[in-house]
C-alpha cells in the first residue's frame, strides 16, 4: 500500500467524484480510479459503491478514513520534522474560507506568507456550512487552519484567535422605512420579510441569537446577492458592516438595541499541534490582520 493511494482516496471521500477528486490533486482521472481500485484489491473491501453520479462510502470504506487521515497526517508531520530540522519552513496548508469576507485582508497576509517562506502552499477550502463546516473540518483533520465567524465564544477542542470584530447591520430598499429612520429595533424585524442566510454561517448564528423572531422568506449562499435582493426591495437582509460598505448603493442601518457583534477569528485543532507551516501562516495572519473594535 502506497501513501498516494490514501491521498486519491481521501480527496475521492471530499469531492465525491472521481473527475472531482483528480482535478483538486492536479492528475487525470484515470490515475485516480485505477489507484482505488488497486487498494480495493490490496484491503480485500469494496471502499466505494459507485453511481451514475457520485461516489458513496461503504461500511469498509467508512472505516478506512480515520486511518487514511492519520496516516497522511504522520507522513507530513515526519516531513515537517526535518525541514524544521534544517531551518526551513515548507509545506501545504489546507484554510477553510469564509464566503464574501472583505473585513480582513488575507491578500496582504498571504502575500506575507509567501515573501517569508516562499516554500509554504495556501490551499483554501469553501464549505457550503460555512463556520460550522469550517469547525467540523478542524475536528476531522481536513483542515489545518480556519476563518470563523459569528458570535464571539469558546468552542470545544478549537483554539480560537480573534481577528476583527463589527457589527451587522440592515440593507433594504434606499426608500425603506428603517433606511429612513437611520437605525432599528429588534422588534422592527417582525413585519419585515428577511433574507437569511444558510445554518451554519457565521451572520445566521448572530441573528438566531439576538433576533428569532424575524420572518425569513428566503435563504441565500451569498450576501453580495442577499444585498442585491434588498436594494431591489425583496427583503431586508443583516451583513457586516464592512460587507455592506464594500457594495455600492448599499446604506447599512444599526441595531439601536441589541449588539449583534459578528467576530472574525482564525482557529486550529487543539487536539493537534498545527505544523510549522500552519503556524507560520497562523502568525502572519494574526500580525497582518488582527483589528478589535
Amino acid at each position: 500500500m502506497e501513501l498516494r493511494q490514501l491521498d486519491y482516496f481521501l480527496a475521492c471521500c471530499e469531492h465525491g467524484t472521481f473527475t472531482a477528486a483528480a482535478r483538486s490533486m492536479q492528475v487525470v482521472q484515470s490515475a485516480v480510479s485505477t489507484s482505488v481500485a488497486k487498494l480495493e484489491r490490496e484491503v480485500g473491501a469494496q471502499l466505494f459503491d459507485r453511481t451514475p453520479t457520485t461516489l458513496v462510502l461503504t461500511e469498509a470504506g467508512r472505516a478506512v478514513v480515520e486511518p487514511a487521515r492519520a496516516a497522511v497526517r504522520a507522513r507530513a508531520e515526519i516531513v515537517d520534522a526535518l525541514a524544521a530540522l534544517r531551518g526551513d519552513i515548507r509545506g501545504d496548508v489546507a484554510v477553510g474560507a469564509l464566503v464574501n469576507i472583505v473585513t480582513i485582508d488575507l491578500a496582504e497576509a498571504f502575500g506575507a506568507v509567501h515573501r517569508r517562506h516562499p516554500g509554504v502552499a495556501i490551499a483554501m477550502r469553501q464549505n457550503p456550512q460555512g463556520s460550522q463546516g469550517n469547525i467540523r473540518g478542524l475536528r476531522d483533520g481536513t483542515l489545518d487552519l480556519a476563518l470563523l465567524g459569528g458570535p464571539d465564544q469558546e468552542i470545544p477542542g478549537i483554539t480560537v484567535y480573534r481577528l476583527a470584530r463589527e457589527p451587522l447591520v440592515l440593507v433594504a430598499h434606499p426608500d425603506h422605512r428603517l433606511v429612513r429612520a437611520g437605525g432599528f429595533a429588534a422588534a422592527d424585524l417582525a413585519a419585515e420579510r428577511t433574507i437569511d442566510y444558510p445554518p451554519g454561517w457565521g451572520t445566521r448564528a448572530v441573528t438566531d441569537k439576538w433576533l428569532p423572531h424575524r420572518r425569513s422568506v428566503i435563504e441565500v449562499a451569498d450576501q453580495e446577492f442577499g444585498i442585491r435582493l434588498a436594494l431591489n426591495d425583496f427583503g431586508v437582509t443583516l451583513v457586516p458592516w464592512s460587507v455592506a460598505h464594500d457594495h455600492a448603493g448599499a446604506v447599512g442601518v444599526p441595531c439601536t438595541d441589541r449588539d449583534l457583534d459578528w467576530v472574525v477569528s482564525i482557529a486550529h485543532s487543539s487536539v493537534r499541534s498545527p505544523s510549522t507551516a500552519a503556524r507560520a501562516v497562523l502568525d502572519i495572519v494574526r500580525e497582518v490582520t488582527t483589528r478589535t473594535a
